[in-house]
């Protein structure tokens, strides 16, 4: 969360795990009411808990009607870099910021 907000992703929110609590969800609608955003993007770690955490969180959220999405490890990481970039702490401020740009954070 830190390395995102360093980044300049000021309309982040950290789960503070692996799983979405239904007091969480119930938040995101309670924000959503208050401030449009036009979607959510699930950007959990890249190891099996984080994937797990990612799938279960999408179908809480979806049936809400907010528009979600699961951040591509694959397509934004290269492969090569797959044992060294597991979460998004191990990305670089400006990997962050390029992402942000290209709209995809």
């Amino acid at each position: 969360m830190a390395k995102l907000v360093e980044a300049g992703c000021h309309n982040a929110v950290a789960l503070m795990g692996s799983t979405i609590s239904r007091e969480q969800v119930e938040r995101l609608m309670w924000i959503r009411k208050l401030v449009r955003f036009p979607r959510i993007l699930l950007f959990l770690d890249r190891d099996q808990a984080g994937q797990s955490g990612c799938r279960q969180a999408e179908d809480q959220i979806a049936p809400h009607g907010l528009d979600v999405e699961v951040f591509d490890w694959d397509r934004f990481v290269p492969q090569d870099s797959k044992r060294l970039v597991q979460d998004p702490a191990d990305m670089s401020v400006e990997q962050l910021r390029t992402l942000r740009r290209n709209g995809i954070l």
